[in-house]
């Protein structure tokens, strides 16, 4: 697991040319989490000032998957709300196996053998219209009977 987000990745997401320093992922976690805790019900998340942390997650989901499943355990951790963990698996993790699922869902499936949280994040999300057969029977079957957003099972600790 890697522990820190390279700063010429950042500086993209951000729409900089000049450097970026290197983020920790526990400090991205707190600040995308500040991010969608300050947009679930926001009419124009766009212009909220951390907004460049969306940005970051598509930057490392479409370049870096492995990085990107790790900033996604590490905002699962800090999750306190059900929805929250609704919004991040519609949102990152459902960008994250629909664009590059192949480079990361042994690490999926071996996270979620192990995380009820994990579980409950892939019951959050959806296959794109003809998107690969096998990749989503694995999500479903890492999933398993787990418990599940849209039952409304609470947060699993």
């Amino acid at each position: 697991m890697t522990d820190t987000i390279p700063g010429p990745l950042i500086a993209r997401a951000m729409g900089r040319t000049d450097p970026a320093e290197d983020l920790a992922l526990a400090g991205f976690a707190a600040l995308y989490l500040e991010f969608l805790r300050a947009t679930m019900e926001a009419d124009d998340p766009a212009a909220h000032p951390l907004v460049w942390t969306y940005a970051l997650f598509s930057e490392l989901a479409e370049g870096a998957p492995a990085l990107a499943f790790d900033a996604f355990l590490a905002c699962l951790a800090r999750c306190e709300t059900a929805e929250e963990v609704a919004f991040l698996a519609a949102g990152p993790l459902e960008d994250l196996i629909a664009g590059n699922g192949a480079a990361v869902i042994g690490r999926i499936e071996a996270e979620a053998a192990e995380n009820p949280r994990m579980r409950f994040a892939l019951s959050g999300v959806w296959p794109p219209d003809g998107g690969p057969a096998l990749l989503w029977a694995r999500v479903r079957a890492a999933r398993g009977s787990g418990p599940d957003i849209d039952r409304g099972d609470p947060l699993p600790a």
